[in-house]
């Protein structure tokens, strides 16, 4: 058993964006989670919850739990963390950002990590190795020196986004490096406890430095600290492990031919909807337009997008559709079957 936790942020200027991406996400737990359905299900939400989460999580057997925000000198990425909060109803957790899918069975991904810390690479790396080097000295780990193991290092991605030498030289030179999207632990590991602590570290060391005021680098705090976390945690025994691809898949690995869709069993979609107004009206709209929406919803459900000559066909930029189009066929099989 394991405890699944999604944290979704309702509070103010995120309600839509979270409520279209937690009912995706629970919709597609119910369809496609498989044994894995018997795992503990937690929505720790911050802040209340849109009466549509709470009906779809009662369908589901989610566990509701409110939180409040993490301290505002955190930042806003940093509020995953109250789903450590939640009370423990298995020996693992498996902590998951609410931008994704689940599109099969997850009792493989539990056999294949084990006792082990899980986590997948970061795609990039977009902190220079003096500044990696500060925050192993801030936090009193050991620095551990380069890894390359940045999914631009591994992987030629160009298809998705291309990289200047310097950039590239710079994912090679990058210490072991985590997306946070997607991580599996026991709860006996105590990387909860280390990784907050790392983050309060990191957040009050550089509060003063230039540092402080780089967008980028406050955004991805909580991978920061997640990075120092797991190599503290390696440092005393604890055994570390990547993630299977299939349980970490991202936009660029699908648009580079690196994985297949039918390969994938959860999919982190990032910002994928975040152009066409990633809210339950603007996925709507994206799906079957704003005219004769009810006749392409019909047409859909018969046919797929292609039949009801969807907006995505033309809104959406070719190297989706071909990296990653059947994510937008999920998405409506998710609106279509939950009446969203």
């Amino acid at each position: 058993m394991v405890d699944v936790i999604i944290v979704p942020d309702f509070s103010a200027g995120a309600v839509e964006r979270f409520e279209v991406r937690t009912l995706l996400f629970l919709g597609s737990w119910l369809r496609h989670g498989g044994a894995s359905r018997a795992w503990p299900l937690h929505v720790a939400c911050i802040g209340a919850p849109p009466a549509s989460v709470r009906r779809l999580a009662e369908r589901a057997g989610a566990s509701v739990t409110a939180h409040a925000p993490m301290p505002e000198a955190m930042p806003r990425t940093a509020n995953k963390l109250r789903g450590l909060e939640v009370r423990p109803r298995a020996d693992r957790f498996l902590l998951l950002d609410a931008d994704v899918l689940v599109l099969a069975d997850l009792t493989p991904l539990a056999d294949a990590v084990g006792d082990a810390v899980g986590a997948g690479p970061a795609t990039f790396n977009h902190v220079p190795v003096a500044q990696w080097r500060r925050m192993y000295d801030a936090v009193g780990v050991p620095y551990p020196g380069p890894a390359g193991a940045c999914w631009h290092t591994r992987w030629d991605l160009s298809a998705h986004e291309r990289l200047t030498p310097a950039q590239r030289e710079q994912c090679r030179q990058a210490p072991p490096y985590h997306n946070g999207g997607v991580v599996m632990a026991p709860w006996s590991s105590g990387l909860a406890v280390v990784w907050r602590r790392h983050l309060l570290r990191l957040l009050e060391t550089f509060a003063a430095d230039p540092l402080a005021a780089d967008a980028k680098w406050r955004r991805h705090g909580d991978q920061h600290a997640l990075a120092t976390a797991i190599e503290a945690l390696r440092r005393q025994g604890a055994p570390v492990t990547t993630l299977p691809l299939a349980f970490q898949a991202r936009p660029p690995v699908l648009v580079a031919g690196v994985v297949r869709w039918h390969e994938v069993a959860l999919f982190h979609y990032v910002k994928v909807l975040r152009p066409y107004d990633e809210s339950v009206a603007g996925v709507r709209a994206l799906l079957y337009g704003r005219l004769a929406q009810r006749l392409r919803r019909r047409r859909a459900s018969v046919g797929g997008l292609r039949a009801a000559l969807s907006p995505v066909l033309w809104r959406v930029p070719r190297r989706h559709r071909c990296g990653f189009g059947p994510f937008f066929e999920e998405v409506h099989g998710v609106f279509d079957q939950f009446g969203l």
